[in-house]
């Protein structure tokens, strides 16, 4: 099984795939003993050897033995051997870093609709009304002077891959180049967001508000602005004291009512309120509201900065 994985350092396993329940059950095993979590732990930031990995977990070497060979063989960590003082030694490194399981079903070629799908830089947003604090960054480097609004209008914008502010909206226009008689069952938007506040503090509750084509379609409630460990694809200039990641939010709207991360939240607004069809564009809002109750502001996340390596994608299907 290492065989699978150890050439990938993020990869998706699906229980509705049979190819992966050897690899679900070898992962299941590895993460069912608090000792080998230690372990995994222990080699998040160098390789070690069972001595040191023994010594530093107050565990015997046999045992430590023993739980090296289930998380090798389940693709978590990888071993070599390096000459030592009484021959070769065995080192333990980290293999991946991080796994999905998806317990959604997979697609078959029956299932799978005629889609529409778009992914807007984060950058080009067409307007914005937003309050300070509030600034933009990009994948190599600041690109504007930060808690001034009016720098949002300049053209370096196009180089924002993580833009946040206190209470406000921001829009994107998102190209309805479809035919005017392809109908649609449903529309989806999905980006990376969080709170945001100085710093970072993983409990700082936001109520972010979404409008698709001026109507109020969703608010949910981020629980935090992320931080404490460096996104997955954020750039290391940007200061790990400072937000890192976001949640990915994916928000469905169809005709029995809009959805948040699959779930069903309301009947209120259906996908023939949004009125799809009547411009030459689809406007998304995203933003939070002046009376909204938890006013924790928002960081938006590009595909060079976070945890998702995607910018904002509209999908109809």
């Amino acid at each position: 099984m290492s065989d699978i994985l150890t050439p990938q350092k993020h990869f998706v396993l699906n229980v509705d795939n049979l190819a992966d329940h050897e690899i679900i059950a070898n992962l299941g095993r590895a993460f069912s003993v608090p000792e080998r979590v230690a372990i995994l732990k222990s080699l998040l930031k160098s390789s070690k050897n069972l001595s040191m990995l023994s010594e530093e977990l107050d565990m015997p070497v046999s045992s430590v033995a023993r739980h090296v060979d289930i998380l090798t063989e389940a693709g978590l960590i990888f071993t070599s051997y390096q000459p030592g003082p009484k021959g070769h030694t065995k080192y333990c490194s980290q293999a991946v870093l991080s796994f999905t399981l998806s317990l959604e079903p997979l697609e078959t070629e029956k299932d799978v609709k005629p889609e529409y799908t778009v992914e807007m830089p984060l950058g080009m947003f067409s307007h914005c009304h937003i309050k300070a604090p509030c600034g933009m960054t990009g994948a190599e480097g600041e690109i504007a002077g930060f808690d001034n609004p009016n720098i949002f209008f300049s053209p370096v914008r196009l180089k924002a891959e993580c833009i946040w502010f206190d209470c406000g909206f921001i829009s994107y226009n998102f190209p309805a180049d479809f035919p005017r008689n392809q109908k649609f069952s449903e529309i989806t938007f999905s980006f990376e967001i969080c709170s945001e506040t100085i710093y970072y503090n993983n409990n700082w509750p936001s109520d972010i508000t979404i409008r698709i084509n001026d109507v109020e379609t969703v608010t949910f409630k981020s629980p935090g602005d992320f931080g404490g460990r460096r996104g997955k694809y954020t750039p290391l200039y940007w200061p790990v004291t400072s937000t890192q990641f976001g949640l990915l939010k994916k928000i469905t709207v169809n005709e029995n009512g809009v959805y948040v991360d699959n779930s069903f939240v309301s009947d209120k607004v259906r996908l023939s309120d949004l009125k799809l069809y009547d411009g030459s564009a689809i406007k998304l809002d995203i933003g939070i509201k002046d009376d909204a109750v938890h006013r924790g502001g928002l960081n938006l996340f590009g595909k060079n900065f976070g945890d998702y390596p995607q910018s904002i994608i509209m999908t109809l299907k």
